[in-house]
């Protein structure tokens, strides 16, 4: 098998891109879409706005590279719960394990949630911007079909559970569940689990 060797100025430039899309993650989850500026992000990778224009057109086009990222970088969240037996770990356990596996392979950026309703309402008139995030929220409703093929192929829940529709639930519960924490404070980690663990049984 013929391996590719990348020259320095090719590997220069995978660096450069993925502190930039690292510094959009963070600044975006910190900041929010609106409040975020191509220079705080040039600011955080310290490179010059002319230079983020060499790899990215506009802001909008850095945050669909950045939703790119987060799926690589959650690949394989799904399979937390191959980990544990129903035996010794309750379903509440095995969720908390995938959630807080979740969020560290997210690199801890709290409230994206927020981060998506303030790109929808920026981008809501262009076409080319909700297209994207729409296959995106279809690319989730996937995992978290995923995520419950798993939980029925270890005995979590009931074979019979539905997928398709309790993924969405999920995801209408976790989003709703979220903005009401930002909005009246305090994120509690048990009552979440304890709304997913009532739609999966």
């Amino acid at each position: 098998m013929m391996t590719i060797t990348k020259n320095n100025f090719q590997l220069k430039r995978e660096t450069t891109y993925k502190k930039l899309v690292e510094a959009g993650m963070k600044c975006f989850s910190e900041k929010g879409y609106v409040g975020t500026t191509l220079t705080d992000i040039a600011l955080q990778t310290g490179q010059t706005k002319g230079a983020f224009y060499g790899y990215f057109a506009s802001k909008e086009e850095l945050f669909k590279h950045v939703l790119e990222y987060q799926m690589e970088l959650t690949r394989g969240w799904t399979d937390v719960p191959r980990k544990y037996n129903p035996a010794n770990t309750t379903l509440e356990e095995v969720l908390t394990y995938t959630l807080i596996g979740l969020s560290e392979m997210l690199k801890d950026c709290p409230d994206w949630i927020m981060v998506l309703v303030d790109f929808y309402q920026q981008t809501k008139h262009d076409k080319e911007m909700q297209d994207m995030l729409k296959n995106k929220y279809r690319e989730w409703v996937i995992g978290i079909e995923q995520l419950i093929i798993v939980l029925k192929e270890q005995g979590f829940i009931s074979k019979d559970q539905e997928t398709r529709m309790t993924a969405i639930q999920i995801i209408a519960f976790n989003e709703g569940f979220t903005i009401n924490s930002v909005l009246f404070g305090g994120f509690n980690l048990q009552a979440l689990i304890q709304g997913l663990v009532k739609l999966l049984r």
